[in-house]
């Protein structure tokens, strides 16, 4: 799965269902599987190869309470230097 807006409330609510469940980080896998001949098929192949051979760029999936605690942690504001 690629890191998106509603990763996090996916991830959670596939993590029951999988042994084992990586989130890519988008950027790092837009440079690894950019092809000329795009499709579902051949990108799920890509994923499937990278994940095998342990290439697979996965990004760190903070607990849900942390991601849930997030958006009430303001952050300092900046002047407009």
């Amino acid at each position: 799965m690629e890191a998106t807006l509603f990763s996090g409330w996916v991830y959670d609510h596939l993590q029951g269902y999988a042994l084992r469940l990586a989130v890519g980080d988008p950027g790092r896998l837009k440079a690894i599987t950019a092809a000329k001949k795009k499709s579902d098929a051949l990108d799920a192949r890509m994923l499937a190869n990278l994940l095998r051979c342990h290439l697979f760029p996965e990004c760190f999936m903070a607990p849900s309470t942390v991601r849930e605690a997030a958006p009430r942690v303001a952050l300092p504001q900046q002047d407009g230097a």
